[in-house]
């Protein structure tokens, strides 16, 4: 028996061992959400802290619309340490409570800071679990930890294997027709009556982010008459990247067909390479410097195009209502591209994204470029 094997039993144990334990102590009744007091909630409760950047934007209509169901409600959101930065300034969110995915960022003030946030006021009257694709332990216990009597989750994700549902009491079905990422999330929220308030993502930022970004443009000699199309190659999944030389002919076709400036979009661990695909340029680009997140969204945001992989800038840049072409692999754009016109998703037939072409990105290009006049070439 090998080392993982064992490890992946002592995981399901526990797990199992967990919510057992917890279940102890939660109502075994499952309440209907017909039977649900919504009208006595003043404390919501939304937790969404085990995914990233562009999971977390995807949640932002189903906030959106909890305001909308709730106006005088103090609605908190638990979110990572990372992706918090997209929920500043929301005007739907009273409360943003980190959750550090850093485990040495936890000692007794931050513990302590957690806790209070999760009591305040005698705790939440309901929690809102927002799993749409994996289920997190962690989000299960800060939703029980929140005292809140009712709990709202999806049915078709376990907390454990062989176990039956013990955190959540009103669980909403899951809808299993091809749909977007964003409805999946406004499915469960459906259980307190909440109505759909568009499918558009809330990011707001501050003038002095902008002002940050503008800055930067400036420094380039970036002008805003030009035709501007931001580039970001980054991702953690290599199977989610456009491969450099295919993007390198891409960008080179830009150039040579439209008066435009490339500028080049990239994260603290993208350095080296953006070098790499520099060197496979015939064309002179710009590169931005490295950014923090919020500003880098204000930066994109001046872009008149935005080419990405299947990532969350893709998703940042929906946010600022900026039409994107996206590379896609596995991933169903269907499901996970914003649902919105000005976003165009390349994808080959075998889902692999080596088998996306060259004239397929540049037919998405021409589509979305077609107010410009192509240069004579």
């Amino acid at each position: 028996m090998t080392v993982e094997i064992i490890m992946e039993a002592v995981e399901k144990f526990l797990k199992q061992f967990l919510v057992q334990v917890i279940g102890i102590f939660r109502p075994e009744k499952k309440i209907a959400p017909r039977d649900v007091p919504v009208n006595l909630f003043k404390r919501i409760l939304i937790v969404r802290q085990h995914d990233q950047l562009g999971d977390l934007l995807i949640t932002t209509p189903a906030i959106r619309a909890v305001r909308k169901r709730f106006p005088n409600a103090y609605i908190g959101v638990v979110v990572r340490e990372y992706t918090a930065p997209m929920m500043w300034e929301n005007p739907n969110v009273n409360e943003i409570i980190v959750f550090y995915e850093n485990f040495k960022k936890w000692n007794w003030p931050t513990l302590k800071g957690f806790w209070s946030q999760l009591r305040r006021d005698g705790g939440y009257d309901c929690a809102i679990v927002l799993n749409t694709v994996s289920r997190s332990l962690s989000s299960d216990i800060i939703a029980v930890l929140s005292k809140a009597k009712y709990i709202v989750g999806p049915s078709h994700i376990k907390a454990a294997p062989d176990t039956g549902e013990k955190i959540y009491n009103v669980i909403t079905p899951r809808s299993y027709k091809i749909q977007t990422e964003i409805e999946h999330n406004l499915d469960i929220i459906r259980a307190l009556g909440v109505q759909p308030d568009g499918f558009e993502y809330d990011l707001e930022l501050e003038n002095e982010e902008r002002g940050q970004a503008e800055s930067i443009i400036h420094s380039l000699g970036i002008h805003s008459s030009q035709v501007t199309i931001g580039v970001h190659f980054g991702t953690l999944d290599n199977t989610r990247r456009f491969p450099f030389a295919k993007l390198a002919k891409v960008i080179d076709w830009l150039k040579d067909h439209y008066e435009c400036e490339i500028i080049l979009i990239v994260g603290p661990n993208e350095v080296d390479a953006r070098t790499q695909l520099i060197s496979l340029l015939k064309n002179k680009v710009v590169s931005a410097p490295v950014m923090p997140i919020r500003v880098a969204a204000a930066f994109i945001k001046q872009m008149r195009l935005f080419l990405c992989n299947d990532t969350g800038t893709l998703h940042i840049a929906s946010a600022m209502r900026v039409p994107t072409v996206s590379f896609h692999s596995l991933n169903d754009p269907a499901v996970w591209k914003p649902p919105h016109a000005r976003h165009i998703a390349v994808r080959a037939a075998d889902k692999k994204i080596t088998s996306i072409t060259v004239e397929q990105v540049i037919e998405a290009l021409k589509v979305q470029l077609k107010d410009y006049t192509p240069r004579e070439t």
